[in-house]
């Protein structure tokens, strides 16, 4: 983080102030009073960039069984180290005749995941779309306008990366308006939902919305629904994409090859039919019975034991990882002037945990914090970046004690944590049956799921919160002020002077002709004693000065600013115009009379200049809209 700060020394034809550094993540010491810490990571400024992670199925158990084994008792997460933290209520509707519908308590991903896209809820299998009397009576696209779809209105680059088939429940939300989740591909659709079908004048199937949205990048698994037919063609999806402008890629290496991209191109990456290969090879758990019961069972796969860790490579190398495909995807958006938004999913942590699959659970949840680390990595330097990271629903799982079993029915595996200790989960929502693998389907439960956030608004992440909640925050709210925020305005003009004390009086004559003794300082000089005829005694010093007045009042709080400004490196300063005459018009950065950057106000007020060369400490002007603020760099 460049050390050096911006301070506004005037502002001509409007309030200026400067606000400069970046939000540090991560708490201090348990032992350290945390009020002013926690205070001074507050800013209520509009995100410039948004980072949306999500662990579907990621409830408060399954962040710390995976810490658990990971990190140790005392460990930490990535997640852990953002600053503010909360849970989320996250109950969706039940179909019905409307306008009031009843609570359904634990519900699926798609309206969950609908939840915080649209700020509304809805019925389970529904995406972006209101509820209705049945799951195949399709409801109303309106008012259901989704976070990415505004963020494109405003001008920003987004992003959509899952582990999963990219037109799964989470990923589909922000990117398509249907009425069933199973409608992914075009043949799906014409199965499932075909009054919504391109050929009935619908909007399509979530693979189609999802090109139509021209979101700048995608990446995740899915090409199977990719590569089904449009309706009376014999076009793909993936043609459908190409003749978009998207340019296509199917394995790590192409991803990796993909460095920039042209105006106006967008890419789509597909990196398995289905879902992504999970991290950890699956360990799944089963009953006692059948743990007792059957001979010759390999705990590395069923079960585990005291001393069995998870098969930590599972994932083959033509399929990138969730933090690499998060890291291409920041690296491809940053350049948007109006910055940007990204949705990232850790997908597999839920259909894991419905398989009973301890090791695969723990590993994706392990994959989601490490792509946490690279959005940290990138706030560190662009500190006007929110990062939000929650769950669509809560899960199965529970840590039990590791010399206990759970009921009969109920099943149970136990690996080795990185403390060398027995770490014993339980599962009980499903029978996992007797067969090699897992059977059943292990269920959502209702349970609040957590939520942290850091950066821009982070503040709003707070307490228990509703999960419709996030999708303002996602947006920006309008900033509020807090006190002692931002850059001082300048100082008031200093108090008058008090008067000045009065002289002392002179003293009385002395005896037998000797001077009187003088006056105290301040004071009227004491009277001398009487003397017979003595000299006048010497006048009293004079009273000292009256008290300095008060300082005048402090000036106007940094955030009534109209324009802010933050660096980026040495070479670059990232600002925000506030008044309306310097929107979608140029603005000059000036040192001395002479522009040393130039650059384009967006439509929402931001503008970012990068000088050729270093910018040297001393005075500049920021110009736009027929007025200037002068800054100084120091």
């Amino acid at each position: 983080m460049n050390k050096r700060a911006l301070s506004t020394i005037a502002l001509l034809g409007a309030t200026g102030a400067i606000v400069a550094g970046g939000v540090a993540v991560g708490a201090g010491g348990a032992n350290e009073e945390q009020s002013a810490t926690l205070a001074g990571k507050i800013d209520s400024s509009r995100p410039r960039n948004v980072i949306l992670l999500i662990g579907d199925g990621m409830g408060d158990s399954e962040v710390t069984v995976g810490r658990y084994y990971g990190k140790g008792a005392a460990g930490r997460l990535n997640m852990d180290a953002l600053p503010f933290r909360g849970s989320s209520i996250h109950y969706v509707l039940r179909p019905g005749p409307g306008p009031n519908y009843a609570p359904n308590y634990a519900g699926d991903s798609a309206p969950t995941a609908t939840a915080w896209s649209t700020g509304k809820r809805t019925q389970d299998s529904r995406l972006s779309q209101s509820p209705s009397t049945a799951d195949n009576v399709p409801g109303t696209n309106t008012g259901y306008r989704t976070f990415l779809e505004i963020a494109k209105e405003e001008g920003k680059a987004t992003g959509n990366v899952s582990t999963a088939e990219i037109t799964d429940a989470t990923p589909a939300a922000p990117t398509s308006h249907i009425s069933q989740r199973a409608c992914q591909g075009p043949n799906d659709a014409r199965n499932t939902c075909l009054s919504e079908t391109k050929s009935r004048g619908g909007l399509g199937s979530i693979a189609e919305q999802q090109v139509d949205h021209g979101v700048d990048v995608t990446l995740g698994g899915g090409s199977n629904r990719y590569n089904q037919t449009l309706d009376n063609s014999t076009d793909t999806v993936v043609d459908y994409a190409r003749a978009r402008g998207f340019r296509y890629v199917t394995d790590a290496a192409g991803l990796a090859g993909v460095t920039s991209l042209a105006p106006g191109e967008k890419l789509l990456g597909l990196f398995n039919p289905s879902n992504m290969t999970t991290e950890y090879r699956p360990l799944y758990a089963r009953t006692d019975a059948y743990l007792t019961g059957t001979p010759g069972l390999d705990p590395t796969v069923n079960g585990g034991g005291d001393n069995v860790r998870c098969t930590e490579t599972n994932r083959p190398s033509n399929e990138p990882s969730l933090a690499a495909m998060t890291k291409k995807a920041i690296d491809l958006l940053k350049s948007d002037e109006d910055g940007f938004v990204l949705q990232v999913e850790g997908a597999s942590i839920d259909k894991r945990d419905h398989a009973a699959d301890l090791c695969g659970q723990i590993g994706e949840l392990l994959s989601l914090d490490e792509a946490v680390g690279v959005a940290q990595e990138f706030q560190r330097n662009n500190p006007d970046t929110l990062i939000i990271v929650t769950a669509d629903h809560s899960h199965t799982s529970q840590i039990i004690s590791a010399t206990s079993k759970p009921v009969p029915g109920a099943a149970y595996a136990t690996v080795q944590t990185v403390d060398g200790a027995p770490l014993r989960v339980a599962y009980g929502t499903a029978d996992t049956g007797t067969g090699p693998a897992a059977g059943g389907s292990q269920a959502h439960t209702g349970a609040t799921v957590p939520v942290w956030a850091s950066g821009p608004q982070a503040a709003n992440i707070q307490g228990t919160i509703d999960q419709t909640d996030i999708f303002a925050v996602l947006n920006g709210k309008t900033p509020s002020k807090i006190a002692g925020q931002g850059t001082p305005g300048q100082a008031g003009a200093p108090g008058l002077n008090g008067t000045n004390g009065t002289n002392g009086t002179n003293g009385l004559n002395g005896t037998d002709g000797a001077d009187g003794a003088g006056g105290a300082a301040g004071a009227g000089g004491a009277a001398g004693a009487n003397g017979l005829n003595g000299k006048d005694g010497a006048t009293g010093a004079a009273g000292t000065n009256g008290v300095n007045g008060r300082d005048g009042a402090n000036g106007k709080d940094g955030r009534d600013a109209k324009v802010t400004c933050r660096l980026s490196g040495s070479r670059a300063v990232r600002c925000t115009v506030a008044y309306s005459a310097a929107r979608a018009k140029n603005a000059r950065l000036v040192r001395g009379g002479k522009t040393v950057a130039t650059a384009k106000v967006s439509r929402r007020g931001a503008v970012t200049f990068k000088s050729k060369t270093k910018l040297a400490k001393g005075s500049y002007k920021l110009v736009a809209g027929g007025r200037s603020a002068t800054l100084s760099l120091r």
